[in-house]
């Protein structure tokens, strides 16, 4: 089901025992009761929830088509009826060369000004005292920028940063600003039902089983009116689908049996083709291959999660968005030892997968761009910082290497907060719009126009 609560505490990016036994995944979509009428995302759900009742996963037939051991004596026969557990060919959209989006929300309020950090800023040195980083620790950008040191690992893949990112209507709420980022609706007024990344999907949908999908769990952001988005909440779920179980065999057999089309119309022809989606899904997940991600990523959640997207996108099977979590970034204390870790473990994550993306042929089609509900304040409250207002995104692929946007005054604060100079709405205008091709105004009630030059 949807998290519709915060979740940066706590931080999600706990070390994974490669030892451990294995645990039944969950993979979920949006709540039944949000569609006002029969869809295919609808009936995914009553799928996916029939799947984590009885197993916990997606559920295909083995790509092999060999028969499994039978219990009751039945599945052997009933194997040999079915025909491949999907209606829809596994092929990429043709629609602007097949692009990717990949965005990593930094949940909690990331420190912009501790991420991307102005050099000769006397201010800061004055207000943040030792949470600062000195000048001559930074990481070359511009000559009036550098990276916090920690994102040494990603420095050198031609990133690009929007500066006074934020709300021109801001809260100092986590949850608001999240309903709001994920919405797609900057003032807070009037929120759509459906989340932007969904609506998105809405427009991009052509003959996939799955457009968007969340790794470690169902984001809001991907709520959509007819397009199939799923949440996948075990990056390696695949190991369920490979699992050659009389008990596990069986019951792969079972739904595929009820995937098959049939003459039946209504909720039942919804209901089957729901199921079909997530099998052939399913095929999708059982290619990942998690010895390879075992050895090019950290083992901790978000570099697990980046090599996952890294298998999916490169299996070429239609997916167009996919959503990852990095959570810890309300720094209210501490915040030196734990921002500069968090943004170490978003460098030490993103950079294996930037390097297989372009290994592989896919670098100039996926797009990485961050998300955060806002920034933090300019002065720092005791060892750490509040909630803020602007802050900033970093973006990677086929972007204009450089710093984007206008930063805000340090001095000429709104209540000890920086004043966006750019509206979140004009980013995601700017994704949809030169990214995918959507017009803004397809998926931004307020069709406001997209930001130049930053997307190439």
């Amino acid at each position: 089901m949807t998290n519709h609560t915060p979740s940066w505490y706590p931080g999600n990016n706990t070390p994974v025992p490669r030892d451990a036994p294995a645990s039944l995944p969950e993979i979920v979509t949006e709540p039944i009761y949000t569609a006002p009428r029969p869809s295919r995302r609808r009936f995914l759900g009553f799928a996916a929830a029939g799947a984590a009742t009885v197993g916990g996963g997606a559920l295909a037939l083995n790509r092999s088509g060999a028969s499994v051991p039978a219990i009751g004596g039945a599945a052997d026969a009933i194997a040999d009826a079915l025909p491949t557990p999907t209606t829809r060919p596994l092929i990429a959209s043709e629609d602007v060369a097949g692009r990717t989006l990949v965005v990593i929300e930094l949940q909690g309020g990331n420190d912009g000004l501790a991420t991307l950090v102005p050099r000769n800023a006397g201010v800061l040195y004055d207000r943040r005292g030792d949470l600062h980083i000195p000048d001559e620790e930074l990481i070359d950008f511009t000559d009036e920028y550098g990276w916090n040191p920690s994102l040494e690992p990603i420095a050198g893949h031609g990133l690009a940063a929007l500066v006074g990112l934020g709300s021109t209507n801001a809260d100092g709420s986590h949850f608001e600003m999240e309903r709001r980022w994920w919405a797609g609706q900057s003032s807070g007024k009037s929120l759509p039902g459906s989340g932007f990344l969904g609506r998105l999907c809405d427009q991009l949908v052509v003959d996939q089983p799955v457009t968007g999908v969340a790794l470690g769990g169902m984001s809001p952001a991907l709520r959509s009116d007819k397009a199939v988005t799923v949440g996948l909440s075990d990056p390696q779920a695949g190991w369920f689908l490979q699992n050659e179980d009389a008990w596990f065999a069986n019951l792969r057999q079972g739904m595929a049996s009820m995937a098959i089309e049939s003459e039946a119309a209504g909720a039942m022809a919804h209901a089957r083709t729901g199921l079909s989606d997530t099998l052939a899904f399913a095929e999708v997940l059982q290619e990942i291959d998690n010895d390879s991600i075992d050895e090019r990523y950290p083992n901790i959640t978000l570099g697990r999660a980046l090599g996952t997207a890294a298998q999916l996108i490169k299996q070429d099977a239609g997916l167009r968005v996919v959503h990852i979590s990095h959570g810890g970034f309300d720094t209210h204390s501490d915040q030196r030892g734990t921002h500069d870790r968090l943004m170490r473990e978003l460098a030490e994550s993103l950079d294996p997968f930037l390097n297989e993306i372009a290994d592989s042929g896919h670098a100039e089609s996926t797009l990485v761009c961050t998300t955060s509900e806002f920034g933090r304040r300019v002065a720092a409250n005791d060892n750490g910082t509040d909630h803020g207002a602007a802050g900033m995104a970093l973006l990677a692929g086929p972007v204009a290497a450089g710093v984007h946007g206008e930063m805000p005054s340090l001095t000429k604060l709104d209540d000890g907060n920086l004043v966006s100079s750019v509206d979140f709405e004009q980013y995601y205008a700017t994704i949809a719009e030169k990214w995918f091709g959507v017009p803004s105004s397809e998926v931004l009630d307020s069709g406001v126009a997209p930001l130049d030059n930053i997307i190439t």
